[in-house]
């Protein structure tokens, strides 16, 4: 009974996961470049579909960063989760922390190269 009970378990988790994918490939299909998020919680690890930062989202975060950092990630949170719930990691304040040095790798750039000639 055992092995047919943990086979069930395994099922369930194997659709879980390709339910996860074809949902991945839906926002990728729909958002381009996205990132996936994973930031531990009192609840466990929460995980945050966010899509690539736009012009306006970047320039009013930029903004926002002058005076305060933690409200600029909650606002760039807010504006770029596609999927899994933004509110849920901005209450807990460490949760948040986390999220702000995630985002930097959301919104950073490919390094170019400069040259003086």
């Amino acid at each position: 009974g055992f092995m047919f009970g943990g086979f069930f378990v395994y099922l369930r988790e194997l659709k879980q996961k390709q339910k996860e994918m074809k949902n991945i490939k839906e926002l990728k299909e729909k958002y381009g470049k996205i990132f996936k998020l994973e930031i531990p919680t009192d609840e466990g690890d929460k995980v945050l579909i966010l899509r690539k930062i736009d012009r306006l989202t970047y320039k009013a975060a930029m903004k926002m960063m002058e005076k305060d950092e933690l409200s600029a990630s909650e606002m760039m949170l807010r504006a770029l989760t596609v999927e899994g719930d933004a509110e849920e990691v901005i209450k807990d304040l460490d949760s948040l922390r986390t999220a702000a040095g995630l985002l930097v790798e959301v919104i950073g750039v490919k390094t170019g190269n400069v040259q003086a000639l």
